[in-house]
């Protein structure tokens, strides 16, 4: 620590504000030198440790740090992790303060279900200095009308709700500057469609899931997305529809696993994507040109989208087949337990198309299938790949699914560019 001691005083600032807020205050026990150098931290991060019978910590703790440090020196952050029996006056206490301090990164998040709602300061609304925000396990009452977050780049709403329709909408149209929205629901909310219209956004997550209860899907439940700007898509929803989708010719990856919704709208707004995963309910119509396409992961379930896309790929380079427990890359799998048909397995009838797809010929390098069970429909596709590859297949990598006797074993098809035979 003496060492630490002749350091600058910004520098010592900067280590300061990579451990908890705790910490660094503990540092004014240390000497004199450090007496007050906590208080030119800039930023806030508090971690409740869930006991509720002592959420009053929290507060008495928080209050004093934002009243203590030095009101010149500027909160670039705030990070709460606090129990669900925090007051919320106390959170729009600590947020309004934040704002007047101009915090650039906010974040509060309980850390368990909480039915109490909070209101945020209306200054929130219309801070100039906030970047990111992040809000999860909160529900929001009265949002004013006049919203502007004319710096805010990123925004995460995890289980956030909303009294109506109109406030999500309203709220997304003050972010005239945001390019990344992560969006995961609950299920229960009082939000019918959730509209996100947002011409900057270049990156949008929706999870869209259910907590309690079993649902009814219906058609005045899901997403309106226009955002022509976008670069990344990921959408997973077991209950929502798709209502609208536009067009989106800057898109490089989508991830998309969609119970309900028409997937001719859909997979013609996705064309222009470079990389592609695919977990769909299965709509054969014309669905445009993947003239991008070189990586393409879909679900066992969803084969018969695969082939049309095959056709229409003329640059593809890698393909993997997955089951449901490798397709989702969401920490709520346990919520969702498996894909929109009954099985997710290979439909048992399987006819080859009446032309080998010119990704086959010219492009195809590599071949993945995932939760292979050797059911004839896989043996036929994988040889049907083999069979018909051209020259730049090099590999077919098959990993068997998870029983007893094959748990984890892969096996692999070497392809010989001239002398395409395999050998298991």
């Amino acid at each position: 620590m003496d060492r630490m001691s002749l350091l600058p005083d910004d520098l010592i600032f900067k280590i300061l504000s990579f451990v908890p807020s705790k910490v660094s205050v503990s540092t004014s026990l240390l000497s004199k030198r450090w007496c007050s150098l906590w208080k030119h931290v800039p930023n806030l991060r508090y971690f409740d440790p869930h006991i509720n019978s002592e959420y009053w910590r929290a507060s008495r703790f928080i209050d004093k740090f934002l009243l203590l440090r030095d009101p010149h020196v500027s909160l670039d952050s705030m990070h709460l992790y606090i129990s669900q029996n925090c007051p919320p006056t106390d959170i729009e206490t600590w947020v309004g303060i934040a704002v007047s301090r101009g915090v650039r990164d906010l974040l509060v998040l309980r850390c368990r279900p909480c039915f109490r709602p909070i209101r945020l300061p209306r200054s929130l609304y219309t801070c100039e200095t906030l970047a990111t925000l992040s809000l999860e396990q909160a529900i929001i009452v009265d949002v004013p009308l006049n919203i502007c977050f004319p710096s805010l780049k990123s925004l995460s709403l995890i289980f956030v709700e909303f009294p109506s329709d109109e406030t999500v909408h309203r709220l997304l149209s003050g972010c005239c500057v945001l390019e990344d929205l992560k969006v995961v629901r609950c299920g229960h909310d009082k939000v019918k469609t959730f509209k996100i219209m947002v011409p900057s956004l270049q990156r949008l997550t929706l999870e869209d899931l259910f907590l309690y209860g079993n649902p009814v899907p219906g058609h005045d439940v899901g997403f309106v997305i226009k955002a022509p700007c976008l670069k990344s898509l990921a959408i997973t929803s077991r209950f929502g529809w798709l209502h609208s989708l536009v067009k989106m010719p800057y898109l490089v990856k989508a991830n998309i696993f969609l119970k309900h919704g028409d997937s001719k709208n859909l997979l013609g707004c996705v064309t222009s994507a470079k990389h592609l995963s695919l977990c769909v309910k299965q709509v054969f119509y014309p669905i445009g040109d993947f003239n991008e396409l070189v990586s393409l992961k879909v679900c066992t379930c969803s084969l018969m989208l695969y082939r049309l896309i095959l056709r229409r790929a003329p640059k593809l380079r890698f393909l993997r087949f997955q089951g449901l427990a490798n397709f989702l890359q969401t920490p709520y799998l346990n919520y969702l337990q498996k894909c929109y048909s009954s099985s997710g397995q290979v439909q048992s009838e399987w006819e080859a198309p009446s032309s080998v797809p010119e990704c086959l010929i010219s492009s195809l390098e590599t071949v993945e299938w995932d939760d292979y069970e050797g059911t004839e429909a896989e043996n036929k596709e994988v040889l049907y790949l083999v069979d018909n590859s051209g020259g730049q297949l090099q590999t077919v990598a098959v990993t068997l699914s998870n029983s007893d006797t094959t748990r984890g074993k892969r096996h692999m098809i070497l392809v010989e560019p001239k002398r395409r035979s395999s050998n298991k």
